[in-house]
């Protein structure tokens, strides 16, 4: 069957007939109202209304409206009201609760649908020649804030690169394939099984994401461990800017002065549109195994994680969950049988003789990938080190678990914001001896930062994306909203967990990019010489400043801006959509 992209809902995320099914795990409701301390069980069933949301005064520059039309058909050209409201925000918390109080401020004036580098050249330099603002939009999955419109008074056109969505060629001798950057996970798996290579690249947002956002916010998946982040996997790309086409040649590796690949990856859709790239592929694994297992402690995990990244033996995958993880997991199980509930009293009582005290147990989940042979030894290898750092395994079971659900946890933020709670994560990375001390910082900060806004806290976190030097730690959390300061509540918690990143040593975000949500602290990790320098590549490559303006920029005073926002008038009434049609002088 032939992959056919969607779009999203616009009030939450996946498509608009998936949901999170809380009767599929009976155990969560019960488990985040005790948590959270919640006691309201009247919770009716909400209906979002398109025509609630208020939409900016289009702005339409006639004499470029004109150009589109003179090479694109008119399916490539939308601005109805449905198609601004899905291309105004990503899918982060400040975007859903926004369209879900009436507030599409960030929407676009116009959506365009490439189908080829040439309609990218030819709307850039209609953009240019017009002064139009064009934003990069793939799945609309981001939520660091990367996608809505940040000056109104310019026309704004979001360009939507679905369309582009071919594997263009595979190398199967040299392991490489190019690929249009409008491709989708599961189209880009499915054309690439077909001639029996695999690109590796899982992110949670795999079925919403594209190549080129990937590329453009430096994602990375749930087997980087063995497949590296995006950025390992590009040995070329074409990016198309104002001010020309920038493109590399596919080489394994060279030594041709400044990596201009690296320009463009990361760029957030500054600089150019990325329109197609050259990846490493790698040949199917003949074996994939997932496997779970139970640590004592956290720390005790993490030693283990470690000592296989010294030994040169790391899965293709590693979740390493806390305390507050691991409950949050278990409460997320599929319903159970009778035989299953017998088999784990038996398994509980068995944990308490070898010394486990389950609240402060910590669950592994593991994955395995390669030729039969490979795999045995290499889980033989593994196991026999977790087993030195007291883990007990609990089989196949949790980990089959994980591979039908691993797509569906961002369902939970939106059962839980139809009930009035607001969740969301911040994640890092820092080396190895820091680990530890970021994470018992930024859990009491976070900790605490809830609390002071008068609820019960819950917050939890997750080891994942294991390198040489050090590892991804990503927390979660959750708190009951303040009705009129959901967003005040969620700013402090945001604006806390980040600064304890940048006061403890690690970066600002290790695979949800800059955007909006993270932009006040680049400066302090790059350096304001380093913000200059991207400013100065800004200027070359986009001197007219159309391309996703407000991006990759701090201004003079970012915290107030990050504060700021068309949320404070989230009570005005709805009205609709109103043309304000530009001059063409």
């Amino acid at each position: 069957m032939t992959y056919e992209p969607r779009h999203m809902k616009w009030w939450g995320w996946g498509n608009e007939d998936a949901q999170f099914n809380a009767q599929a795990h009976p155990g969560f409701w019960p488990y985040a109202k005790t948590v959270l301390t919640i006691e309201r069980e009247d919770f009716s069933p909400r209906e979002w209304k398109l025509d609630a949301i208020e939409l900016p005064d289009r702005c339409i520059d006639d004499r470029f409206l004109t150009r589109l039309r003179s090479f694109l058909n008119a399916t490539q050209i939308n601005d109805d009201c449905k198609e601004r409201v899905i291309h105004a925000y990503g899918k982060g918390f400040r975007d859903l609760f926004r369209l879900r109080h009436g507030i599409g401020g960030g929407a676009p004036d116009l959506v365009v649908y490439p189908e080829s580098e040439r309609d990218v050249c030819l709307t850039l330099r209609a953009a240019a020649e017009r002064d139009v603002v064009v934003i990069p939009f793939g799945g609309g999955s981001n939520i660091s804030g990367c996608l809505e419109r940040m000056e109104p008074a310019r026309m704004t056109v979001s360009l939507d690169m679905r369309r582009m969505r071919k594997v263009l060629q595979v190398d199967r001798a040299s392991c490489t394939a190019r690929m249009e950057a409008g491709i989708f996970g599961p189209d880009l798996e499915q054309q690439l099984s077909a001639q029996g290579v695999t690109l590796g690249h899982f992110p949670d947002s795999f079925l919403h994401s594209t190549l080129g956002g990937w590329i453009a916010t430096r994602s990375a998946g749930m087997q980087s461990d063995k497949y590296g982040k995006i950025e390992d996997m590009v040995l070329a790309l074409r990016m198309v800017t104002p001010e020309g086409v920038l493109a590399t040649r596919a080489v394994p590796k060279s030594s041709n002065g400044i990596d201009v690949n690296h320009l463009c990856i990361g760029s957030e859709g500054t600089l150019g549109v990325i329109a197609e790239a050259t990846m490493r592929v790698h040949l199917k694994p003949e074996t994939r195994l997932v496997k779970s297992y139970l640590f004592r402690e956290f720390e005790a995990g993490i030693e283990a994680i470690h000592e296989c990244m010294r030994q040169e033996i790391p899965p293709a995958m590693v979740r390493f969950n806390d305390p507050a993880k691991t409950a949050l997991s278990l409460a997320f199980r599929p319903p159970s049988s009778a035989y299953s509930d017998a088999v784990s009293s038996i398994f509980k009582k068995y944990l308490r003789v070898k010394g486990f005290e389950l609240p402060q147990a910590c669950l592994m989940l593991t994955a395995y990938e390669g030729s039969t042979s490979a795999v045995t030894r290499q889980l033989r290898e593994v196991q026999a080190i977790y087993r030195r750092y007291g883990a007990v395994s609990m089989g196949a079971t949790a980990g089959k678990s994980f591979e039908v659900t691993k797509y569906d946890f961002p369902y939970i933020r939106d059962f839980l914001l139809d009930r009035d709670v607001t969740t969301d994560v911040s994640e890092t990375s820092t080396v190895w001896s820091n680990i530890l001390p970021l994470y018992n910082e930024t859990m009491a900060v976070l900790r605490s930062s809830i609390a002071e806004s008068g609820v019960q806290p819950w917050a939890g976190c997750h080891i994942s994306h294991t390198y040489q030097s050090g590892a991804s730690v990503y927390f979660t959390f959750g708190l009951r909203q303040r009705p009129g300061r959901e967003i005040e509540q969620y700013l402090h918690v945001k604006r806390a967990a980040q600064q304890s990143f940048m006061d403890h040593g690690a970066t600002l975000s290790h695979h949800h990019a800059v955007g909006t949500e993270h932009l006040p602290w680049l400066a302090d990790e790059i350096s304001p010489l380093g913000v200059q320098a991207v400013a100065a590549i800004k200027n070359g490559l986009d001197p007219g400043n159309i391309l996703n303006p407000g991006r990759l920029m701090p201004s003079s005073d970012p915290f107030r801006d990050w504060m700021s926002g068309d949320w404070m008038n989230m009570h005005r009434p709805a009205q609709g959509p109103r043309v304000a049609t530009r001059s063409s002088a």
